[in-house]
């Protein structure tokens, strides 16, 4: 447990150095804003849940693999490949640092609209479990790219495939049926947007869904990224 502190202590420290961390939080701090000063001509409730899909895997998703990408650069990863290390430290400290982050950045963006007047408890379970599940896609679409722009061309369709489909049905843009509750990030949606809105949902979906999810996203995830970015 305490090397596992330990990296996750120096996985905040990188992401630190590589300005991830401001740059998320100066990103937030734009969205913030411009929900704060639009918070007085009606309800926001669904600007909201769209920003905290959007913001979060977005960090999750891009940062985690551009952290990834940075130090691969610096050949830090490759240093670390060649020492008897544990990678489900190092895989899950990556997953969680980043998550924290994009958790924190969702919880601001409420604060900045709701102040208090939300379920701050579901708010953050949602917003975290939406980090964890696009830090781990991100890390398994990273690996059939060797660097970062070849990454976020590669990665759009299926990153508004992940988050932009749920997002246009909850918006009422299109009706899915019960097809959307294939989409991993539904149950989080779900409880987001009960947070904010007091929306009559599903609890057992909502939870069995990302208890589902984000262990098979794991496996996949951490599968892939020791065939090809550890063994490679």
């Amino acid at each position: 447990m305490n090397r596992f502190g330990s990296q996750l202590q120096w996985q905040f420290v990188l992401l630190q150095k590589n300005s991830i961390i401001t740059i998320s939080f100066v990103v937030t701090l734009m969205y913030g804003l411009v929900l704060y000063f639009l918070r007085d001509i009606g309800s926001l409730d669904k600007l909201l849940v769209a920003l905290v899909l959007n913001d979060p895997s977005v960090i999750g998703y891009f940062f985690i693999a551009l952290a990834i990408y940075i130090e691969m650069k610096h050949q830090i990863l490759q240093a670390i490949f060649v020492t008897p290390f544990n990678l489900h430290h190092l895989f899950l400290s990556k997953v969680i640092s980043v998550s924290l982050i994009g958790m924190v950045c969702s919880l601001g963006l409420a604060f900045s609209v709701k102040g208090f007047d939300f379920n701050i408890a579901w708010y953050a379970i949602g917003s975290l479990s939406i980090c964890i599940l696009s830090s781990l896609l991100g890390l398994y679409m990273l690996t059939f790219s060797n660097e970062f722009l070849k990454f976020a061309m590669t990665s759009i369709p299926v990153f508004l495939a992940f988050v932009n489909l749920p997002l246009l049905q909850h918006l009422g843009v299109f009706e899915m049926g019960v097809v959307k509750y294939i989409f991993p990030i539904q149950g989080s949606l779900d409880l987001i947007d009960y947070s904010v809105s007091g929306t009559a949902i599903n609890f057992g979906f909502a939870i069995a869904s990302i208890v589902l999810f984000i262990p098979l996203f794991y496996w996949l995830a951490y599968r892939r990224f020791l065939r090809k970015i550890v063994h490679q």
